[in-house]
């Protein structure tokens, strides 16, 4: 193996299929009267590319399409509010090791420094903000006193 760090990535589903592995619970629609299942699907838009979604499928071919609709995040949710899911540890979703190559760990890496460069200057920014709200309060309390004593 090269030096290359490797990152756990879900199955992918196939569209028009329902998805075999799921990396969440499917259950039955809750606003279908029928025994319609939530199936898990990847956006293909570019907009929302390979984000996971939950739908169901009843009505997808005719006009009557079932409204349940949520991204993978609002769906975990909704399963633990539903007690269906009592953590992410819950979840079985077969995990496929996939090669992350040597460039790309090289720009993360990059972009790792960015961010820590950010939080110390974030963290130096607080500090002084922190310090003058302490002399203005301070400076208000003075003045107000000196001004009680008149």
């Amino acid at each position: 193996m090269s030096s290359a760090t490797l990152f756990s990535r879900a199955s992918p589903s196939r569209v028009g299929r329902v998805c075999e592995v799921s990396e969440l619970p499917l259950v039955k629609c809750p606003f279908c009267n029928v025994d319609s299942m939530i199936v898990e699907r990847t956006c293909k838009k570019q907009d929302n590319f390979n984000r996971k979604f939950y739908r169901c499928l009843r009505g997808q071919n005719s006009g009557a399409q079932c409204k349940f609709f949520m991204w993978q995040g609002e769906y975990a949710v909704w399963l633990v509010k539903e007690g269906v899911l009592h953590a992410w540890t819950d979840c079985n979703a077969q995990r496929t090791q996939v090669e992350v190559p040597d460039s790309l760990n090289a720009s993360m890496g990059g972009v790792n420094d960015t961010i820590e460069k950010m939080r110390s200057e974030l963290k130096k920014a607080m500090s002084t903000i922190r310090v003058a709200g302490i002399i203005l309060v301070t400076a208000v309390v003075v003045f107000v006193a000196m001004n009680a004593m008149k």
